[in-house]
């Protein structure tokens, strides 16, 4: 009698667990990223930008219902090679909107995410209007660069972890020397 109750709870706590995490593993893993990412960095302002690019990366795959979708994901990712920003190009953004308040790695984050953005508004809007205006809706130019932003802006040193790790794969697999 014991035994059967043991089981009954393990099996349902288990059927419990399972579920949870296959229906909502991506937020799982995003709120990993976000510990992560807020415990490395001691700056105030520089945790309200990550704690808000977290609330709206979540609300956005949320409300347009893009959490399982792995384009998104890849659109996202595939941002870091084609954005790059000199460090001395961030400086002189700092100064000159007079950001010196904020830590340099967020005005980093937050220029390399504008413009990421701003490619994805074009082909966005390229793509809508030359092939798939009949077939979606135009809210597609809304939600998809919005999502891309706030996701970009929230996972840019993870993808960076990433792009350096498969960059060394390549490497290493190559024999190219550094």
């Amino acid at each position: 009698m014991i035994v059967e109750r043991i089981e009954y709870v393990v099996n349902t706590t288990t059927r419990f667990v399972v579920d949870f995490w296959v229906r909502q593993w991506p937020l799982l893993l995003l709120i990993l990223c976000a510990v992560v990412d807020f415990l490395e960095t001691d700056n105030i302002i520089s945790r309200l930008v990550f704690a808000a690019s977290f609330v709206g990366t979540v609300a956005c795959l949320k409300v347009f219902h893009l959490e399982r979708c792995f384009w998104i994901y890849g659109l996202a990712f595939m941002g870091l090679p084609f954005v790059a920003f000199d460090p001395v190009n961030i400086h002189e953004i700092q100064k000159s909107l007079h950001l010196e308040a904020l830590d340099y790695n967020v005005i980093w984050r937050l220029t390399e995410a504008l413009q990421w953005t701003g490619v994805i508004i074009a082909l966005s809007a390229g793509l809508y209007f030359l092939r798939f205006r009949h077939r979606v809706s135009p809210l597609v130019l809304i939600k998809i660069p919005l999502t891309t932003f706030v996701m970009y802006l929230f996972l840019q040193p993870f993808f960076m972890l990433t792009w350096f790790i498969l960059i060394m794969q390549v490497y290493g697999i190559l024999g190219i020397p550094e």
